[in-house]
């Protein structure tokens, strides 16, 4: 900004008159479309920082989510292990039984 203000002050300087000096209106024009244009850049930077406050608001939010679902994760494998083992010992447990009441049927026929 301070370089165009230091090149419309020599365009505006008294002299003789060159093919590339401003009018004092077109100075006037383009320190109003600059003011514009920093004006928009301001808001536009002050959007973007909000939306980089919700942004990081909801990447937090995730990290959260994400540690509560891995732990729910890891608390559900360890529960089907245990179903894995119970259901192991109650098949053997069946088995047994099984070949114990084919025994007792060869016995009963024997006697």
């Amino acid at each position: 900004m301070l370089f165009l203000l230091c090149f419309l002050t020599r365009s505006l300087a008294p002299g003789p008159p060159s093919t590339q000096t401003m009018t004092e209106g077109q100075v006037g024009s383009v320190a109003c479309s600059v003011e514009s244009l920093l004006a928009d850049a301001a808001q536009t930077q002050a959007q973007c920082r909000a939306q980089s406050e919700q942004l990081a608001a909801a990447a937090a939010q995730l990290r959260e989510e994400s540690q509560c679902l891995r732990e729910q994760c890891e608390a559900t494998q360890l529960d089907m292990a245990r179903m894995r083992r119970q259901l192991e010992e109650l098949l053997d447990t069946k088995a047994a039984f099984e070949a114990r009441e084919r025994q007792s049927r060869k016995l009963s026929k024997q006697l």
